[in-house]
């Protein structure tokens, strides 16, 4: 069976209509859950970019394959999805974002607007000071009208003719990357004068105290500069990330009406997911790079011909989609892997072989230590290396707001749920060791690029490869 997996760029969960979103319309991705199983407690193996995306494509956590932050993206030294599929006879088709190592080999069958890392990120070179990003404030500023074709429209266009010209044949995975609803802001002015109308007052919950903010969480707030953002320019935020969002669902809409129109729709796998979220002021945070869920909660709607739409509550990650695709790829699963199928839940309801948690990893810029989180039953349990853990019930308490490790410390049913969580995350890997792993290979690389000043000339860097562990 062919495959379609669309990747957007920082869409968190909570933003689309169907989730009960008041204001934001997103009807293609209604339509879409409505036709699949959506995967209501998906996160990602790291919320950043580059680090998510090589766990997207290897099926390997963060930690297994050195790919630690914006400076280290995923080069295939590790084989991936890609490599697999073509080893087996079948068509790998990248158009659009990657966030990958520009001088990889990834063993596409095609490839256009790939979007390649050519500069590092030197931030995460800089984690032993608490300091604000260079140029940070520059983001809050990229939001205006659209006034040319944008790369999104592009990678759609380029997607459609491939799919004229290539969709009647056999053994194809297309993967689609679109920006959105990642920053800059530049969007249809329709979209704009709608929501401008809707979005008038800053959110009760965007505004203080922000009672689970810790040290290293203040960091990240310091790093991203987000202390001090103008009342003005939060509602211009908020409305060009609903005016993005929009728009990838028009984009959606369109990919899905020319599936209908090819008569691919009964023979195609569909997958939409996206690679981490934006935390969008709540906690008095912007960006990603926290395990709060708008940061690390992601979309993950699946749609398998022949299938009966479901709603799935368990916990799987991003790494899951590499053995999915091999299973109604007719591909063997390769040994080693850290996702497992997700056929079984869509076909079934019940997976039975799947781990009962969720695992994400943060080692990169903005945070002095290592941060780890385990998504268990209804609970969240983030660990930070060197500061006390947070524990949350989501369903008590879904804005994570009351950390019951610090309310509740002798609560035994909260010590059995934290326990339970820590277990888990030993499972996967010692925090402390791949804290420091993850340090001193970026001090490593600090010293071997010569950079001494946090304002480096990033053009006159390489980007460095990633030293896997597996």
């Amino acid at each position: 069976m062919n495959i379609i997996t669309v990747m957007s760029d920082e869409h968190s969960y909570q933003m689309m209509q169907f989730v009960d979103h008041s204001i934001l319309k997103t009807p293609n991705l209604d339509r879409l859950a409505e036709e699949s199983t959506v995967f209501d407690s998906c996160y990602t193996p790291c919320p950043v970019c580059a680090p998510a995306r090589g766990s997207f494509i290897s099926g390997r956590y963060v930690n297994r394959i050195g790919t630690w932050d914006n400076s280290t993206p995923y080069d295939g030294t590790v084989k991936g999805l890609s490599h697999h599929l073509t080893e087996h006879g079948r068509q790998y088709v990248c158009i659009g974002k990657t966030h990958f190592h520009h001088e990889g080999d990834y063993g596409f069958t095609h490839q256009e607007f790939a979007g390649y890392m050519h500069r590092p990120d030197i931030g995460c070179f800089f984690r032993d000071r608490k300091t604000g990003r260079v140029g940070a404030e520059k983001r809050f500023e990229k939001i205006g009208l659209k006034t040319e074709e944008s790369y999104d429209d592009r990678v759609l266009n380029a997607s459609l003719s491939w799919l004229e010209e290539h969709g009647k044949e056999e053994n194809w995975n297309l993967y689609i990357g679109f920006l959105d609803p990642h920053f800059p802001f530049y969007v249809k002015e329709e979209n704009w004068n709608h929501f401008s109308k809707l979005i008038t007052e800053v959110p009760e919950a965007l505004k203080p105290p922000f009672t689970s903010l810790n040290e290293p969480l203040s960091w990240l707030r310091t790093y991203f500069k987000c202390e001090d953002v103008p009342e003005e320019t939060v509602l211009k935020l908020l409305i060009g990330y609903h005016c993005a969002i929009a728009e990838l669902d028009e984009r959606l809409g369109i990919l899905l009406n020319k599936m209908d129109e090819l008569g691919l729709s009964d023979s195609t796998v569909f997958c939409y997911t996206s690679d981490h979220g934006e935390q969008l002021g709540y906690h008095g945070m912007w960006w990603k790079c926290c395990m709060f869920e708008q940061s690390a909660h992601v979309p993950m709607i699946v749609r398998v011909p022949g299938q009966k739409p479901a709603r799935i509550s368990d916990p799987v990650n991003l790494v899951d989609w590499f053995p999915t695709v091999c299973d109604y790829m007719d591909v063997p699963i390769p040994e080693g892997l850290d996702g497992q199928s997700l056929r079984p839940y869509i076909e079934t309801g019940v997976n039975e072989n799947h781990q009962d948690f969720s695992f994400s990893e943060y080692n990169a810029h903005g945070i002095p230590y290592g941060m780890f989180m385990i998504r268990w039953k209804q609970y969240k349990y983030v660990y930070f290396c060197y500061e006390k853990p947070q524990l949350f019930d989501l369903n008590a308490d879904p804005g994570e707001d009351h950390s019951l490790l610090e309310e509740r410390p002798d609560d035994p049913e909260v010590r059995i749920a934290a326990e339970e969580c820590h277990k888990r995350l030993l499972s996967v890997c010692n925090p402390y060791e791949v804290d420091l792993r993850a340090r001193q290979f970026q001090q490593k690389m600090k010293k071997e690029l010569g950079i001494t000043a946090y304002d480096t000339d990033m053009g006159a860097c390489p980007v460095p490869h990633p030293e896997a562990v597996i």
